[in-house]
């Protein structure tokens, strides 16, 4: 999953929206020494990102890329389940999508200056430049994956991936988004009631 749909899962399920990003730049074991509740929200990204990538609709996505793109197919659906859940944002959450970014943002911002320093840059530029918002418009979402694309060991315009979709599996992966999302929803919720039974238990221990 992107930065899009972990901040809605993240909301959702009332957890820390930093923490749920921070899950794709703080690695190794739990806990951190971070603020509990972003490492809740590290935990809850790592089970979002484990349900994804095994999921059937995810992988059937990536499926549609052939080669060279499709060892990238990881990446690209990511990127196009935010396209997507822009798209149709309003089937998912009550608030509009600009609101949600802005407070979104406004959140990110706050945090950044109680987090360590060097923890993680990226995220403040997110913030501040508001790059999610290109992710609903197909020319934006290419010019994404280009950046992203800049960084990988071998540089390549990944963005031309987008253009080897034809349109009946560009809809096929859509509406496999679309059956797969609720289904993250639920799971996010259901784990995030186990994680914080566990913690109280802890707690109660001791």
């Amino acid at each position: 999953m992107n930065y899009l749909a972990h901040l809605h899962l993240a909301a959702h399920t009332r957890s820390s929206l930093t923490g749920n990003l921070l899950g794709d730049f703080v690695k190794g074991p739990l806990p951190t020494g971070l603020a509990a509740h972003f490492d809740e929200g590290i935990w809850l990204h790592r089970k979002i990102d484990a349900f994804t990538d095994a999921h059937p609709e995810h992988r059937a996505a990536v499926a549609c890329f052939e080669a060279p793109w499709r060892r990238f197919g990881g990446i690209l659906v990511d990127m196009l389940y935010d396209h997507w859940l822009s798209h149709h944002w309003q089937q998912f959450s009550p608030d509009p999508l600009p609101r949600f970014l802005q407070q979104s943002y406004g959140q990110l911002l706050a945090d950044h200056a109680r987090l360590p320093e060097g923890l993680p840059m990226a995220l403040k530029r997110m913030a501040e430049q508001d790059w999610i918002a290109s992710y609903g418009r197909r020319e934006g979402l290419g010019q994404a994956l280009n950046g992203i694309g800049r960084r990988l060991r071998r540089p390549l315009l990944l963005g031309e991936a987008l253009h080897t979709l034809d349109e009946g599996r560009w809809r096929d992966c859509e509406l496999g988004f679309l059956r797969f999302y609720p289904e993250v929803m639920r799971f996010s919720e259901g784990q995030l009631t186990h994680y914080r039974a566990g913690q109280d238990e802890a707690g109660s221990g001791q």
